[in-house]
């Protein structure tokens, strides 16, 4: 398999393009210099089947319906394939599996979060939920996960400025739902779905955390709170 570049490597490649009238001999050495800091992460084919394997088996740990796990594992090779080409973001999650509303309802997926040894509840009326971007009409996986940190602290307003400018996709309901089955993301932060809309007044779905455990709910798309972030995608599905 090939190996991952950084944001850093990505920065660097458009870098060459900007220095164009630069001499030669002075940006070769400096964009080299660049390189040898932040080296290539390597990831090999057996970690990434593991990797793949692990989510599906999470799905079923969870409660997740058969046929929606065959879905999911019958695009395996294409994933890995996938993956194994692809630039991404340092620190991010390689990939991650997303089930459409119209497969699975956000009551039944909030039950499959869990944290501190309670299981998630979901509180928005589903036929309300509308996508701002476009997705896959089969359940899907979405590659180069950022989970958010990027954006503590901005609305999901700014958030969505911020990620067109770096061609990054924001989440939807179904995907920040994924996120916090299959991760500890709800220890750090909460989690916006900017890619989402709720109801008539645009407010934003947002999963979070309270005394009955994690909760799907919504807030106002001009919120912003330094313990809340927008997660984002690099693209979905093959």
């Amino acid at each position: 398999m090939g190996a991952f570049r950084s944001d850093r490597e990505v920065h660097i490649e458009r870098l060459r393009v900007a220095l164009q009238g630069m001499p030669k001999e002075q940006w070769d050495e400096y964009l080299e210099e660049a390189k040898a800091r932040f080296p290539n992460v390597e990831v090999s084919a057996e970690e990434l089947e593991k990797f793949f394997d692990a989510k599906l088996q999470t799905l079923e740990e969870r409660g997740c319906i058969e046929h929606i796990r065959e879905l999911l594992a019958n695009q395996r090779d294409s994933v890995l394939d996938k993956a194994s080409k692809m630039v991404m973001g340092e620190g991010n999650i390689l990939f991650l599996p997303a089930v459409l509303r119209i497969y699975l309802s956000p009551y039944s997926q909030m039950d499959m979060v869990v944290h501190g040894g309670k299981r998630g509840r979901n509180y928005l009326n589903p036929s309300a939920i509308t996508d701002k971007v476009e997705t896959p009409e089969e359940p899907y996986w979405f590659f180069d996960v950022e989970d958010g940190t990027a954006t503590l602290g901005k609305s999901p307003e700014q958030a969505e400025k911020i990620l067109k400018k770096q061609s990054r996709s924001p989440h939807t309901v179904a995907e920040d739902m994924a996120l916090a089955v299959h991760t500890d993301v709800l220890s750090r932060h909460y989690v916006w779905a900017a890619g989402s809309r709720y109801g008539s007044s645009g407010g934003v779905p947002v999963v979070c955390l309270s005394d009955d455990g994690p909760k799907l709910c919504w807030c106002c798309a001009g919120v912003a709170d330094e313990l809340w972030g927008s997660p984002s995608c690099g693209s979905r599905g093959l």
